[in-house]
């Protein structure tokens, strides 16, 4: 654990591949990017370091008969590694050349992450910046009635444009629209 009170992954003493006896804490729950230039460990870390023992931590839960049928990862060169969870990862070489195929395809998360961008997502106007919630007939109906009280008048009039079809004349949208029970109707013509 970090001292702000947030779970990390901790790892102590790596020296997988090119690595010298490196210390680290990385932070769980965010996006974390591992950058550098080449032959600096970013691969040595993150694939023979991490994924490595993630991957082999998540087997280890696997019965004995279910581990003999998958490929063993070796246990990393490090003193010490806390609070990794299972790892998943993708080879940089994409086996699959199509221009569908993303991460999300690979992994088969593609599905999950639209759940969770949907319903965990919170949507602002781009022109106000305010949050964009989803209303009921009951809300608009409220707001409708709250506005129309501070304006000191309780009528409310909901205006909307119709366009006409091309294969109508105006007359008959008017009569369309007075049958469905439209009272006031303004027309341009």
């Amino acid at each position: 654990m970090r001292d702000s009170g947030h779970e990390a992954i901790v790892v102590r003493g790596a020296r997988q591949n090119n690595l010298k006896n490196l210390d680290l804490e990385i932070p769980t729950g965010e996006l974390v990017v591992v950058t550098g230039v080449s032959g600096s460990g970013k691969s040595s870390l993150v694939f023979d370091t991490l994924y490595a023992e993630g991957q082999r931590r998540y087997v280890e839960t696997f019965s004995p008969y279910a581990r003999q049928f998958l490929d063993r990862m070796d246990k990393p060169a490090v003193d010490r590694i806390e609070g990794i969870p299972p790892a998943i990862a993708i080879d940089q070489t994409n086996p699959v050349r199509t221009s569908r195929s993303t991460v999300g395809t690979m992994t088969e998360l593609n599905d999950h992450l639209k759940l969770l961008f949907a319903r965990g997502a919170h949507l602002h106007c781009r022109r106000c910046g305010d949050l964009v919630r989803r209303d009921s007939p009951e809300s608009i109906q409220g707001d409708l009635l709250r506005r129309a009280a501070a304006a000191g008048d309780p009528r409310v009039l909901i205006c909307f444009e119709v366009k006409v079809p091309k294969n109508f004349k105006d007359t008959e949208v008017l009569g369309l629209l007075e049958k469905q029970g439209y009272t006031r109707i303004r027309s341009r013509s």
